[in-house]
């Protein structure tokens, strides 16, 4: 991405004045000539805001931007290099204890060879920054221009209300759906037709085809439905597979084109719908899909997405023109996406100029949807509004014409540190699903985060959240967390405009290019061959900071290009076939972030304990690795450690000094019963003060068996040192030693609370128990305490939001201090089937989902709680007090579970009858259900059918859908003006008069 300059200046000069003061700058002797650079840099930074903003329109502002940037790059690698030789300099001169004169003899000759280089390039830099900074054709344009710009930050603790609400408003949308759904599922003699939504970037097309394909007589109609994105860039082998996988297919060892086509044309053996989404050129239909599409066994339909009118002609499609929002359809959406429901008074004074700024969008709903982004955080008044309304970003003359000035606008108004993280995203494929977690570590090792007082991944997970409020990520709506998102490919054309005199992705089968005025500083590369090829002009500069490998699993040699990258901040070569990582990687002294994931490394060089500014280590599914270098314990700058899924045997005892460590998945316990004292103990964790998140895999307890004797007391005396500020615990013990069921009680020593309960973990957010087959009692040690420490009890657990209890069947109750678990949001129960009662937790709000707790009875008392789904619980008689729940899914069992034989219930049940029948007589009646959804047997679902026994039960609930359990019958019930009811059982549909 391209460096914005203001930012990276304020990260380097405070950088610059700490090293400064330090000890290393007087054993290096560059003080002084460090000074002096902090001192120019300061006199320029004035300057370098209304710079980016000019050196788009004025080509020699441009070019003094440019140099002045590769001043800043080449200062930082400067700054990274003395701080590592200096340090070891530093530990050499305190090892010599004995001598009194400071500086010892053979230290000043073992460093004299590098304080002369590194004394040249300073030099250097401050020539060159000497030149730019007296350029009598650029600064006398900037030296008046720095007027007052109001950029939105980030506060660090302020908390991003994410809207989860449909983009669908007003009639057009629906109508075109309804209009296009009775098309598709209309009888027809063509075997296969197309239907083609075409329209500009950001219109609307995906949105339409979304809701064509969520309707419910698409899913009647078509048995087989596939979604799938194409792209710009998309690999032929990779389509087919995803979409026989998507049909419900196996494709088995296939790999190439020849192979996949057969297995597609199989696979669609029953109607289908295929939307191929976001098509770029015909070549996908007439190369690769219609041969199979047309050789299938049943007809099927096909929807395309595409801004190209000519692809839809030349595919033969059924085109339907997606037009541009009305006014009153785009003030709907604008007012939606900024104001809040009480806000109707704002909206009357607003409206003229909110309307304004929705006709400068053109009726683009994406651009509609990232200026309210811009809006939402802006004062309520006309002053701010006017200001946007007349900003110069609207006629932004260089930016390509597809690209609304609104777009830029978003990006314009971001802080200088959100730039840097909207660009980087930009760097993924396109449609690419950008993990929250993954984003963090990248933005943390290009420096984008900084922070004195608060920890760094809360202030990238804060610059994440803003991403998505102001519309600028697109959050996975099927994810709840929100934690996995897309970029739209219109804000992606935007951002890769930006980056381009940087920065660039290379697609799938394109060649990288080079523009030798420019430094190429990071390189984003898709679907590499066996052999990683970086362009040697790029190697020449010897500039490049990130390179990012994707979609890559054949490349297996990297070793020949690592040696002249030596400037590389971020190196990810996920899923590639590397199977060793060579010994130079020792040389990439500037490394933050290395990632292997789901490699075939089988070991790591010890040379890696030169990565002494290694952030992150990233080593996830490495199914060949089994064992770590001692030298890891030596990266004292580690913050991520990822080992989950990887069978290592052990860890190297030595964990414990990694400081900065906080977080942490995969972290194994003992040894693989080789040498005494070979691995890690919990007790190392206990060094770990800003563990934040932690996993345990498995546990791992031979030596551990011969110094405690039993599991129980390795719980009791080990799980008291985990320190108490993480965020996540995660005990899996999936891949466990079999001596692992031996875990029967769990005590208050597993939330490290010895004395008190205002010690038990006051940071953790999420804990998961799981697979824990013998486990029986858990308690917090609440009851069993008197006087101070039940008062204590208001303080335990107290920023605990998600609670996951999976598969421990032995379980008898929940402990009876979760009530105190206050902030509690989230709380999930699968297969614990002695458990007899959930009950008394007041704080619960989003959701309970209970599932195959086959001798559970009660659920009671949970005033807070919005939304209870109840999944294949068979002996459930009493749920109750539920005051404000909102959500209701039910699930009844239709065959056998586990040793219980369940009965299909063809009668509901008294409690649900409670909760759901005469609802104002009712006096366990909930007076809030918004939706009600259950899935039941034949005879149940018939008795939900117009006219029948338990028509009148359902009927004053908003919203309704019923699914017979072992057939394709539904209903589906609105209560709207009109109210509507429809079914696939005969007759079809009932009119909406009903009372």
């Amino acid at each position: 991405m391209a460096m914005i300059l203001d930012a990276f200046m304020k990260r380097y000069t405070n950088k610059l004045a700490d090293f400064v003061e330090g000890e290393v700058s007087i054993i290096l002797n560059v003080k002084d000539g460090l000074q002096k650079l902090q001192r120019r840099l300061e006199r320029i930074g004035g300057f370098l805001e209304h710079a980016e903003r000019k050196r788009r329109e004025d080509p020699n502002v441009g070019n003094w931007v440019r140099e002045l940037k590769d001043i800043m790059y080449d200062a930082d690698d400067i700054i990274d290099l003395c701080i590592v030789e200096g340090s070891k300099l530093l530990e050499s001169h305190q090892s010599v204890s004995l001598v009194c004169h400071p500086f010892p003899i053979f230290s000043f000759f073992s460093c004299m060879k590098f304080r002369y280089e590194i004394g040249d390039k300073i030099r250097d830099l401050n020539k060159r920054l000497k030149e730019i900074a007296e350029d009598g054709s650029v600064l006398p344009k900037l030296e008046n221009s720095n007027q007052d710009v109001q950029e939105s930050g980030v506060n660090p603790r302020r908390t991003f209300p994410i809207e989860d609400s449909s983009d669908i408003v007003g009639t057009q949308i629906e109508e075109a759906t309804q209009s296009l759904v009775e098309s598709l599922v209309k009888e027809d003699k063509q075997k296969l037709w197309i239907l083609g939504i075409v329209g500009m970037g950001g219109i609307g097309k995906t949105t339409l085809a979304s809701n064509i394909y969520q309707d419910e007589r698409i899913k009647e109609n078509f048995p087989i439905r596939v979604w799938v994105c194409v792209s710009n860039n998309f690999s032929e082998t990779n389509l087919l597979k995803e979409i026989i996988r998507s049909a419900g297919g196996n494709y088995g060892q296939a790999e190439t084109k020849a192979e996949l086509i057969p297995y597609l044309s199989s696979v669609l053996s029953r109607k289908f719908v295929i939307v191929l989404d976001d098509i770029w050129e015909a070549k996908v239909w007439e190369d690769l899909l219609r041969y199979p599409l047309k050789s299938a066994m049943a007809s099927g339909r096909i929807v395309i997405t595409t801004q190209d009118m000519n692809v839809a002609n030349n595919m033969s499609a059924l085109v339907h023109h997606v037009d541009k929002m009305g006014s009153d359809e785009g003030w709907a959406l604008f007012c939606k996406k900024v104001f809040r429901d009480d806000e109707k008074e704002e909206i009357i004074i607003l409206k003229e100029i909110g309307t304004n700024i929705v006709d400068k969008c053109d009726g683009l709903p994406l651009a509609i949807k990232t200026i309210a982004g811009v809006l939402r955080s802006k004062e309520r008044s006309s002053i701010a509004w006017n200001n946007v309304l007349r900003s110069d970003a609207w006629y932004m003359s260089q930016l390509q014409t597809e690209l609304p000035g609104a777009l830029f606008l978003s990006y314009k108004d971001l802080s200088s540190n959100l730039k840097q993280c909207f660009l980087f995203c930009s760097l993924y494929p396109e449609d690419f699903p950008m993990s929250h977690d993954d984003l963090v570590r990248y933005w943390l090792a290009e420096g984008f985060v900084k922070s004195q007082d608060v920890l760094l991944e809360d202030l990238a997970q804060d610059y994440y959240k803003e991403l998505i409020c102001r519309n600028l990520l697109q959050p996975d709506s099927r994810r709840v967390d929100q934690n996995v998102c897309t970029m739209h490919d219109l804000l992606r054309s935007l951002a890769l405009f930006l980056i381009g005199d940087e920065s660039t992705f290379v697609g799938d089968g394109k060649t990288c290019t080079t523009n030798p005025l420019t430094k190429l500083r990071r390189l984003s590369i898709s679907n590499v061959g066996e052999r990683l090829e970086i362009p040697d002009a790029v190697k020449k500069q010897k500039c490049l900071r990130t390179l990012i490998i994707w979609n890559s699993p054949r490349t297996k040699i990297v070793e020949h290009e690592l040696g002249r990258l030596g400037q590389l901040r971020v190196l990810d070569l996920t899923g590639t076939k590397l199977e060793s990582l060579p010994d130079l990687v020792g040389n990439l002294l500037h490394l933050r972030y290395l990632n292997l994931n789901q490699t075939n490394v089988k070991n790591l060089p010890e040379s890696i304990r030169r990565l002494q500014n290694l952030h992150t280590l990233s080593l996830l599914g490495c199914k060949s690795l089994h064992m770590l270098p001692k030298a890891i314990t030596s990266l004292c700058k580690l913050r991520c450690l990822r080992l989950d899924r990887t069978p290592l045997s052990h860890l190297p005892r030595g964990i414990g000094k990694l400081g900065d460590l906080n977080y942490l998945r995969g972290f194994v316990v003992g040894d693989d019963g080789g040498e005494q004292d070979q691995g890690c103990d919990l007790e190392e964790l206990q060094y770990l003060s800003q563990l934040r998140v932690l996993q345990i895999d498995r546990l791992v307890v031979t030596s551990l068996l011969q110094r405690f004797g039993t599991i129980r007391p390795l719980l009791a005396v080990e799980f008291g040192t985990i320190p108490p500020l993480l965020d996540t615990i995660k005990f899996d013990t999936t891949y466990r030693d079999p001596r692992a069921d031996a875990i029967i009680t769990i005590g208050p020593e597993l939330l490290g609370r010895r004395s008190s309960a205002i010690t038990a973990f006051p940071k953790l957010e999420d804990l998961q128990l799981l697979h824990m087959r013998n486990w029986k009692e858990w308690s917090l040690g609440v009851v069993e305490e008197v006087g101070e420490e039940i008062r204590g009890a208001s303080k335990l657990l107290p920023h605990l939001k998600f609670l996951h209890l999976k598969d421990c069947p032995e379980l008898i109750a929940l402990p009876k201090g979760l009530g105190h678990a206050t902030n509690l949001q989230r709380l999930q129960i699968v297969g614990t089937h002695n458990l007899r009662e959930i009950k008394n937790l007041p704080s619960l709000t989003d959701m309970l989902h209970i599932e195959r707790n086959l001798r559970l009875e009660r659920v009671s008392n949970f005033s807070s709680l919005k939304s209870l789904q109840i999944l294949n619980c068979p002996r459930l008689q009493h749920v109750e007090n539920l005051d404000k729940l909102q959500f209701l899914g039910l699930a009844h069992p239709s065959a056998v579970q586990g040793t219980l034989e369940i009965p299909l219930l063809e009668c509901l049940p008294q409690w649900l009858l409670n909760l759901l029948g005469q609802h104002q007589n009712a006096p366990t009646a909930v007076q809030n259900l918004r939706k009600f959804r259950l899935k039941c047997s034949s005879p149940l679902f018939e008795s939900f059918l117009k006219d029948t026994p338990n028509w009148p039960i359902i009927q004053w609930i908003p919203e309704v859908w019923i699914e017979d359990i072992d057939g394709p019958s539904w209903i589906r019930y609105t209560k709207r003006s009109p109210s509507t009811f429809q079914t696939n059982v005969q007759p079809q549909e009932f009119p909406s008069d009903f009372p």
